[in-house]
């Protein structure tokens, strides 16, 4: 069972949030609140697994929100209800610290997983976020830097290229004949050798430098 605290100003949006996660079964609400300031009281006394934020109906973005939050918690899941309307903010949000995006149209099978995935320590950033972001990006004609591949070996380049397209440890190990447990050992150097923290600032990386 997955302990979920909801940040949520607009009632009827929460209902169905809630609802979709207590009739799945694997989802408990623990508490929900319409502020920000009443969600980081909340958090001060119980400790959910995720953090689950409507960014849609948030000021500013759900930035400030956010930056709190992270304040009071470092290592508690967040992730946010958004759509595609936010991209201009999508690298913001995982620069806070953000775990996983899932958007408004997703059906609610699929907002669980994402709860479940997140819960469990991975990102969840559906392949139409990098897609998005990488948009956004080339819009800003970012200065490429990093021009040698050679850094990461043609292994390392074939898996973070099956991250960037949503692949998860499983679905990559199956695909290159590996275990998950070898996949994140190679994650890992992939990491290092880009002094990237995360997930999504690898994918971000890639996009970025023309590694996708």
């Amino acid at each position: 069972m997955c302990n979920v605290a909801i940040l949520e100003n607009y009632s009827l949006f929460c209902s169905g949030i809630k609802s979709v996660l207590e009739d799945s079964g694997e989802c408990k609400i623990v508490f929900e609140s319409k502020t920000i300031n009443e969600f980081i009281s909340k958090l001060k006394v119980q400790k959910p697994d995720v953090i689950l934020i409507d960014i849609i109906h948030c000021l500013d973005e759900g930035i400030s929100s956010i930056k709190k939050i992270r304040r009071k918690t470092s290592r508690t899941p967040v992730l946010l209800v958004l759509s595609t309307d936010y991209s201009d903010f999508f690298e913001e949000y995982i620069s806070l610290g953000v775990n996983g995006f899932i958007f408004n149209d997703a059906g609610n099978d699929m907002l669980v997983n994402a709860i479940k995935t997140v819960k469990n320590g991975d990102d969840h950033f559906p392949p139409r976020v990098w897609q998005l972001l990488k948009k956004y990006l080339r819009s800003k004609k970012v200065s490429v830097t990093f021009e040698d591949k050679r850094i990461l070996t043609n292994r390392e380049l074939s898996i973070l290229k099956l991250f960037c397209k949503g692949y998860t440890y499983k679905e990559i190990g199956v695909k290159l004949n590996i275990s998950p447990r070898t996949v994140e050992s190679h994650k890992k150097n992939i990491q290092t050798k880009l002094s990237v923290r995360s997930t999504a600032e690898m994918i971000e990386f890639a996009y970025q430098n023309n590694l996708h």
